[in-house]
């Protein structure tokens, strides 16, 4: 689709005056932005005149088209808008992160006896959910808390309204944690009292409980039931003793969302403190997908849509802002006057709580990919002083021939950087000049088709080959009559993990605990798996028919690898029973089961 300038000119000319939401299409008619406007005529032609900021102009050099959708109100547009951002995920949106599937606590009211349970699954099935809790320590610590109140059931039985079903309840029951509806030792009313509770009490109206349980505490005591007052006293201390770790009290006991966020580079997150019935009860932070040119304001504004838009009918008495985000006069359409950018006193500090929390969050983040790479760079390093290597081997390629008595030859290359494979530069050759069995020659040829042409991007700093001193020499050879003489090369032998050098008579074995060492094997053994996958493609529907297929309990695997290593069934018969357990997955028992039903001729 090429851009049509007149076309998009006269479609500007009849953009209505009304509320709705955009969409910005590229030349292959993917939709690359979408946008809400109170008034979409003014907003979608300021695309199109006047000076934008870096990103905004990128965006504008890639439009090819637009269309729009009227809405009957902004509300309307602000819930359209985050729903088709959540499905089309346009390259220049900012965009909410929340692919983890945060756990919600689930609380079943269809059921005659609801169950309280973690889920991370919303259905429309009469549930109710609290949450979502972005510290899933944090929810199964409230859920421990609510058995041990409330005494619920969190079991997969299902219990009908009627008489009981049956004989026997679950431990939980002896435990005190829950009160046996399954057995009929309480009531359908009575239990759905108990639900009730557990919803007050995770909204947040804790006094209204403790109030509750001291009336029945003192019924209790005064019919003289001594144990059940005793476990009311329980409950009531266990949410006084809540009370107290609840360090932030509002007397006015509202609902607050407090929005703070942080920004580094492309980096952005956006905390949510949740204060419910004047309590801080749960924080809940958010990666946001943001490019480096995007403002506080702009990915603030783009977070209060996309985590909103579903939230509309429930939303807390106030929310409070860090800072004033784009589009503050449409939001506050939408948001009424809820929305608050506190300057000072209490509402500020809690917003400054919720920034600072924003921020470790980056920090995490920033910490995990240095841990991350750190466990990359630290064998590349290892490896490059271990073997005395002139640069370091972020570029690593791995040679590997797969043949069975000669035919079907293949070689496989694979390849990683920075310690990780980089499948799309992972390479298959079928050996076309060697006739036979020859394992040098196929490497040669390999090695001499690779090099004869590699992507500039692809040079590797390092070549791994597997095998001993004659296929490292094979290989050695080639390197230095290609165009790329300097490039390192070394290869790995299976037995010993011995590390063969060039012009290096002695081996080096490094410590089996060796990142290095782990390294390499990894690659070798990826360039073998990559190698037997395209031979076993080659072979197609043959099948390894021989004297092997008798023996019971060899997978089609091991009979490849047995093939591949001894060459033929006589060599494998005439192998020993050390020789057969260097094959993987094969150990003394199956080795000695092979000698018995090979036995030498």
């Amino acid at each position: 689709m090429a851009k049509n300038t007149t076309q998009i000119g006269e479609k500007l000319q009849l953009i209505p005056e009304k509320p709705g939401i955009y969409r910005m299409y590229n030349s292959e008619g993917e939709i690359i932005y979408v946008g809400k406007a109170k008034v979409l005529r003014n907003r979608v032609r300021s695309y199109f005149t006047g000076a934008h900021d870096r990103k905004t102009t990128k965006l504008v050099s890639h439009i090819t088209d637009f269309d729009y959708i009227i809405t009957s109100s902004e509300t309307e547009a602000f819930m359209l808008e985050a729903n088709l951002i959540r499905k089309y995920k346009p390259h220049y949106n900012i965009m909410l992160k929340d692919d983890h599937r945060y756990p919600f606590i689930k609380i079943t009211l269809s059921e005659p006896f609801p169950r309280v349970v973690v889920t991370r699954e919303i259905a429309r099935d009469g549930s109710r959910y609290f949450g979502p809790y972005t510290d899933t320590r944090a929810v199964r610590k409230t859920l421990r808390v609510l058995e041990w109140i409330f005494a619920f059931r969190t079991c997969k039985r299902i219990i009908p309204s009627g008489p009981p079903v049956f004989e026997r309840a679950c431990i939980n029951y002896q435990m005190g944690k829950c009160q046996a509806p399954c057995i009929g030792k309480i009531s359908t009313e009575k239990y759905r009292g108990v639900i009730r509770q557990i919803i007050d009490f995770l909204r947040g109206k804790n006094e209204q409980l403790i109030e509750e349980f001291s009336i029945e505490m003192k019924q209790a005591a005064k019919e003289m039931r001594y144990e059940d007052a005793a476990r009311y006293r329980d409950r009531i201390q266990n949410i006084q003793k809540l009370n107290r770790s609840q360090n932030v009290y509002f007397p006015d006991l509202k609902d607050r969302d407090v929005l703070g966020m942080y920004k580094e580079g492309a980096k952005a997150a956006v905390s949510v403190l949740k204060v419910l019935s004047g309590k801080l009860l749960n924080r809940e932070i958010y990666e946001m997908q943001a490019a480096d040119e995007d403002t506080e304001a702009s990915i603030l504004s783009a977070f209060l849509t996309q985590y909103y838009a579903n939230k509309l009918d429930a939303l807390p008495n106030s929310i409070l802002l860090q800072t004033e985000p784009d589009d503050i006069a449409e939001h506050r359409v939408v948001f009424g006057n809820r929305l608050a950018i506190p300057q000072r006193g209490e509402n500020r500090a809690l917003t400054l709580m919720a920034r600072e929390n924003a921020f470790n969050f980056v920090e995490e983040q920033k910490l995990k990919y240095l841990r991350k790479s750190s466990r990359t760079i630290l064998p590349i390093t290892q490896l490059k002083d271990r073997l005395g290597l002139k640069t370091l081997p972020r570029k690593m390629a791995c040679f590997d021939i797969s043949t069975i008595q000669g035919t079907d030859t293949v070689a496989s290359m694979v390849y990683f950087e920075n310690g990780k494979p980089k499948k799309k530069n992972y390479r298959h050759y079928i050996i076309e000049t060697v006739v036979g069995q020859d394992d040098f020659a196929s490497m040669k040829e390999a090695l001499a088709r690779f090099l004869a042409k590699p992507e500039e991007n692809e040079i590797p700093d390092l070549i791994v080959i597997d095998g001993g001193k004659g296929q490292l020499s094979a290989a050695y050879q080639m390197v230095q009559e290609s165009a790329m003489p300097s490039i390192a090369i070394i290869s790995l032998a299976k037995r010993l993990e011995e590390i063969f050098l060039p012009g290096r008579s002695e081996s080096i074995i490094l410590p089996k605990s060796s990142p290095s060492l782990g390294l390499l094997i990894h690659l070798r053994d990826e360039a073998h798996r990559f190698a037997i996958t395209f031979h076993r493609k080659r072979r197609s529907a043959r099948t390894l028919t021989s004297e092997l297929d008798g023996i019971k309990g060899i997978g089609e695997e091991t009979k490849f690898l047995l093939l591949k290593e001894f060459g033929s069934v006589s060599n494998i018969r005439a192998a020993s029973i050390t020789e057969l357990c260097g094959i993987k997955g094969i150990g003394v028992k199956t080795a000695q089961m092979i000698i018995s039903k090979l036995p030498k001729k």
